[in-house]
């Protein structure tokens, strides 16, 4: 009988420590789909938010637009908040706290605004406030850059 007691101390010991770590890492992954939900509504929440504040003769023309709105320190200012969180959700991704199917989400719209003829044109205004975040003011200026080379090639055929 000591035997058989003994031998299920053996035996349950690493099916407790297994057991343990299955739960553990269901909890760590049950907690990073929760950060990246807050994650995600945070920045949704901020997104409308900059949205809400945009002016009304220039909110069709963030992604694209033949006519361009006229300047003003209202656009500026609200281009430059969505571009700050932008810079921010770039940071979160090229530092691994982001999820890459989160990321993706965000990277199609991110592109457009950033190669549209809006934000070409206020960019060289807006470009010094990124000094300190050169990875994502480098990644501005390819996105721009493949924009305009694309637009020159589509111009010629």
């Amino acid at each position: 009988m000591l035997i058989d007691l003994q031998f299920a101390a053996q035996v349950a010991t690493p099916v407790g420590v297994i057991g343990a770590l299955i739960g553990l890492i269901f909890t760590i992954n049950n907690y990073r789909r929760q950060m990246c939900a807050q994650v995600f509504m945070k920045y949704t929440e901020r997104y409308e938010h900059i949205l809400d504040n945009f002016p009304e003769n220039a909110l069709a023309a963030r992604f694209d637009s033949e006519t361009l709105p006229p300047g003003s320190p209202e656009l500026s200012l609200c281009l430059l908040k969505y571009l700050n969180l932008c810079s921010e959700e770039f940071y979160l991704k090229t530092r691994g706290y982001l999820p890459e199917e989160l990321w993706n989400i965000w990277e199609g719209d991110l592109n457009r605004m950033i190669a549209s003829p809006l934000l070409q044109r206020e960019w060289p205004s807006l470009c010094k406030e990124f000094l300190s975040h050169q990875p994502f003011l480098e990644y501005v200026e390819r996105v721009q850059g493949g924009s305009k080379r694309a637009m020159a090639a589509h111009q010629r055929s």
